[in-house]
């Protein structure tokens, strides 16, 4: 197939070089007839000056004509020389436009200057041809008026004697540069012009064969290119990550790799296919709406077990066409442990609380203790059923406090799972900071909560990872308030949390003032074994893990040290929940 392309593309080159030359034949056939119309044009030209010479000549002649006779009508008048007057008169004046009007005249160099002096000439011959229409003219003027007149046109004898003398040296000069011409006839540029053009033809024999060059070293490159994809091809094949090619807008799957078909294990034309590239869409939908990124997910096979992916999904030109690549690995085994480090984690939180929660449960039930106590001293001694009912009350909504911690207890100590959903971050955060308030309580630091948002701003993720997180992030801002020595006079112990939404984010902050970071800490603090805790109460897991919650939800967490303390950022993306179509 390429050396047929190689053929028809090569076979195209000399047609395309073929037509160029022959185009340039019929471009140098079309200057040649140009020359010859530009050399008739020539000629013409040169006839035309001849001809105003002539022009001027047969107006200097008339002139003479027509004072010959005005001096012959002086000497002898009569009716016949006044006939024959007015006629060489009238000839002068029609001589006279013409010398500044025809196309002859426009070649005469100087002759537009003479053009006011000719119309004043012209006006008075007309009053002379006018004066002898008049039958009396000799009889009252006598032959002293035609000597008047002799006078009056010598100016324009002199005038056209100018205008003669100017003529006849632009003609010498004409006919000098013709006469040159034609002794040395334009031989030499039509021979310049077929050597241009013969080294034209040349040219472009020469980028013929430049092109077939590059043309082989496309080909060339062409055969590498396929190579090269049929190398990468092989290691796609053979990556252990599941790859799959196909058309985002109908789902259909392109291409797999083994490890794709080993992990659906179902034909390309089967449903799970579909159930899986849209759940990977799903879950990778940024804010944007943008089905691309990193994307966490899980995935439940025909066979009944789920499998954990991550990975990414991006846009790809395969063969020419935009198409999604999606490529995740098997992460089960991997997410099963972090799952349980994470659980592990939990549980090592709940031991560090255990004391503070069992202080925060034994004041219900110390409650309930009086208030039972308190009841059965009533019943014995007769109180009505309004005293005791209270007492009752009263047990029941210690009851209900003891039911809430034993809750969180339970909800906080409960095994992580791989499912994400939508949830309300302000819901998550109330939650996390009601885990560890009495503790904060116990310790006299202060927790403040200051939420910008709505109870229906979400977020996608787990929710009871994300709430391990900020209760993570809220115990090492009670360690850190508890260890250091002395808070400042008027600046009590305190943690904030800050949570706003931005365009298409929700930003959380955890602030304290517990005096900062050491700098050699803070750019390794999210790396897994780093704390700052003594041995017997950290692992150095906790912000690592943390930051293993965050990615997964598709956000970031970053520490910074502030004017009195420490403050940690959480930026999630927000999930977009689309709005309800109206009914028509």
């Amino acid at each position: 197939m390429n050396l047929s392309f190689h053929k028809l593309t090569s076979r195209g080159m000399h047609v395309v070089t073929a037509v160029m030359v022959v185009t340039t034949i019929v471009f140098f056939v079309a200057t040649v007839m140009v020359y010859n119309s530009t050399d008739n044009q020539r000629s013409m030209l040169a006839k035309k000056i001849h001809n105003s010479g002539w022009i001027v000549y047969q107006a200097q002649l008339e002139f003479l004509k027509a004072t010959s006779r005005l001096r012959l009508t002086a000497v002898s008048p009569g009716p016949g020389e006044f006939d024959a007057l007015k006629l060489r008169l009238e000839l002068l004046r029609s001589r006279l436009p013409v010398l500044y009007e025809s196309d002859e005249a426009d070649l005469l160099p100087g002759l537009a200057d003479y053009k006011r002096e000719l119309q004043v000439f012209e006006q008075r011959l007309d009053g002379m041809i006018d004066a002898l229409a008049q039958p009396n003219l000799f009889d009252v003027s006598g032959t002293e008026v035609f000597h008047e007149w002799d006078i009056e046109l010598e100016p324009l004898g002199r005038l056209l004697q100018r205008v003669l003398l100017s003529s006849v040296s632009y003609n010498e000069a004409t006919a000098q540069i013709e006469a040159l011409l034609d002794a040395n006839p334009a031989r030499i540029p039509l021979l310049l012009l077929f050597a241009s053009g013969g080294i034209l033809v040349l040219i472009l024999l020469a980028m013929e064969r430049r092109v077939q060059m590059r043309l082989a070293e496309v080909m060339a490159g062409q055969a590498t290119l396929q190579s090269m994809e049929a190398s990468l091809l092989a290691v796609i094949q053979a990556t252990p990550a599941c790859v799959i090619v196909f058309d985002p807008k109908s789902e259909q799957v392109r291409f797999v790799n083994p490890t794709a078909l080993a992990v659906v294990d179902a034909p390309l034309n089967d449903p799970d296919w579909k159930r899986l590239t849209r759940t990977a869409r799903d879950v990778a939908v940024d804010t944007n709406g943008n089905p691309w990124g990193g994307i966490t997910m899980t995935f439940s096979r025909r066979q009944g077990d789920v499998v954990s992916l991550r990975g990414s999904l991006c846009e790809v030109l395969w063969h020419g066409i935009p198409q999604a690549l999606l490529v995740v690995a098997d992460t089960s085994r991997i997410r099963h442990a972090e799952l349980q480090v994470m659980q592990a984690a939990k549980l090592a939180t709940l031991g560090e609380m255990a004391t503070a929660i069992a202080h925060e449960l034994n004041q219900p039930l110390a409650v309930i203790k009086m208030a039972t106590a308190n009841a059965a001293r009533l019943v014995q001694s007769g109180a009505g059923q309004a005293v005791v009912q209270a007492k009752l009350e009263r047990i029941q909504g210690q009851v209900d406090r003891a039911k809430r911690i034993t809750d969180q207890v339970r909800r906080y100590a409960r095994m992580p799972t791989d499912h994400s959903t939508g949830f309300s971050i302000r819901a998550a955060l109330e939650l996390a900071a009601g885990f560890v308030a009495e503790q904060y309580r116990a310790a006299g630091i202060h927790l403040l909560l200051r939420f910008n948002v709505s109870p229906d701003v979400t977020v996608m993720g787990e929710q009871t990872m994300f709430e391990q997180l900020i209760v993570n992030l809220l115990v090492n801002a009670r360690d850190a308030c508890e260890s250091r020595p002395s808070a400042p006079l008027g600046h009590p112990p305190r943690v904030i949390v800050h949570c706003r939404a931005e365009d298409d984010r929700v930003i959380i902050e955890v602030d304290d003032n517990a005096g900062g970071i050491a700098p050699d800490i803070l750019p390794h603090l999210f790396e897994a074994f780093t704390t700052t805790k003594p041995a017997d109460k950290g692992t150095g897991l906790g912000l690592s893990l943390s930051r293993t919650v965050v990615r997964d939800m598709g956000g970031t967490i970053s520490a910074a040290n502030i004017a009195d303390g420490a403050r940690f950022t959480v930026d999630l993306p927000r999930l977009v929940v689309p709005a309800p179509e109206m009914a028509e």
